[in-house]
């Protein structure tokens, strides 16, 4: 049986004037120690008790960073006596730092990466890793457990944020990203939920500036002569068709291929989500579709936005941004109030339905968000027009 024990090293004596606090391992008369990232100065340690005391600041998470590293050494040497076969010391070591490394929130988050652009998600994979762009800025690159991603650490973070002028918006993804990435963690179990740090924390928003427009404005878009104007049919074209389809984002429209027709209807999987969508083809969508695309190739992107291989995504990117500089134009040719985006025709599709009558519930489902809740923050700026008509009745 190898033997696991507790060492306060006064023997060794850190830049600081501490000493650190290791875990030793003797097996078949091999030595190994463990180091848990903790010291403490011979005042801050109880000799009698081995472990630290009330004068250690850090007292409490030392002795859960023990227990926690002490188990995780103790079911690795199990699992290795459970095979019957022969192991050593270094045996230990290399499963105890393949382990800590899974306990890290860079790893950790890498890991989350790799796997949602092996999924094909590459949006959301951008997602966590500008979040883990942030907070290595925030620790200064120094690598950090996710266990000790505290109550503390989230504030400090989000001031870290604040004082460098990032607007609100932009903290409240880095929180709610952070947030995903810790959930994820505690459903793995590799932190406990007790110690889950965002149960006080509220992730503040603002309002973005209003983004649908009315039926009116679409029908203007939809009936623009843009043929003597340089490269703004396909632009108008794809912004209309996502209307047309229940606000289809810039992203699911890149990756449409002819095959994804299928008895007069659209099937198709949003990439954000994986949810699957079957839209009817009107009219209008067969017309757009057919200026692209002959039909005859069902492999074919049907519109002419991805063009290399293995460079799908960043096509994808360069697309959109392209897209929103010449639906700029097409506004300033319209004189809109309200400049045209990729998101205005989705917005727009929710704003429209709620005005013409139609449940929430059912926009909700059209749109493929995963609650009504999601949905309101398309229609928020509806609801607020609905409010400044009322009270102009009122106190006109």
């Amino acid at each position: 049986m190898a033997s696991v024990k507790l060492k306060f090293k006064t023997d060794k004596t850190l830049s600081d004037g501490t000493h650190p606090i290791v875990i030793q391992v003797i097996h078949n008369r091999k030595r190994k120690i463990f180091f848990i990232g903790h010291s403490a100065t011979k005042k801050q340690w109880d000799e009698e008790k081995n472990c630290p005391n009330s004068k250690h600041p850090d007292r409490s998470l030392i002795k859960s960073r023990i227990k926690n590293a002490t188990l995780r050494i103790k079911s690795i040497i199990l699992d290795l006596e459970n095979k019957h076969k022969p192991f050593s010391v270094d045996d230990i070591e290399k499963k105890y730092k393949n382990k800590l490394s899974s306990e890290m929130l860079g790893d950790y988050t890498d890991e989350i990466i790799n796997n949602l652009k092996r999924a094909g998600k590459e949006g959301n994979s951008k997602a966590y890793q500008y979040t883990l762009n942030a907070f290595n800025k925030f620790s200064r690159g120094r690598k950090v457990r996710l266990a000790d991603v505290n109550h503390n650490t989230v504030l400090k973070f989000e001031q870290f944020l604040k004082e460098r002028d990032i607007k609100t918006n932009t903290i409240s993804f880095y929180l709610r990203t952070l947030r995903a990435i810790i959930n994820r963690a505690v459903k793995d179990e590799i932190i406990e939920e007790s110690a889950y740090p965002f149960k006080n924390i509220s992730i503040k928003s603002e309002k973005t500036r209003k983004r649908a427009v009315n039926k009116d404005i679409i029908k203007l878009v939809e009936e623009l002569d843009v043929s003597k104007e340089d490269n703004l049919q396909l632009w108008k074209d794809l912004f209309m068709f996502s209307f047309y389809n229940r606000g289809m984002n810039v992203v699911d429209m890149a990756f449409l291929q002819v095959k994804n027709i299928e008895a007069g209807r659209l099937k198709y999987t949003r990439r954000k989500t994986g949810q699957h969508f079957s839209i009817k083809l009107t009219e209008k969508s067969k017309a757009i579709i057919t200026r692209y695309n002959n039909l005859k190739d069902p492999e074919s992107y049907i519109f002419p936005i991805i063009y290399r291989k293995g460079k799908e995504y960043l096509d994808y990117k360069n697309a959109m941004r392209l897209m929103n500089k010449k639906l700029k134009k097409i506004s300033e040719l319209l004189k809109l109030d309200v400049p045209l985006t990729t998101y205005v025709s989705r917005h727009s599709w929710a704003t429209i339905a709620k005005k013409s009558g139609i449940s929430t519930a059912i926009i909700s489902e059209g749109l493929g968000h995963e609650s009504e809740e999601t949905t309101q923050v398309y229609l928020d700026s509806f609801e607020n027009d609905v409010l400044d008509d009322a009270n102009d009745v009122i106190i006109g």
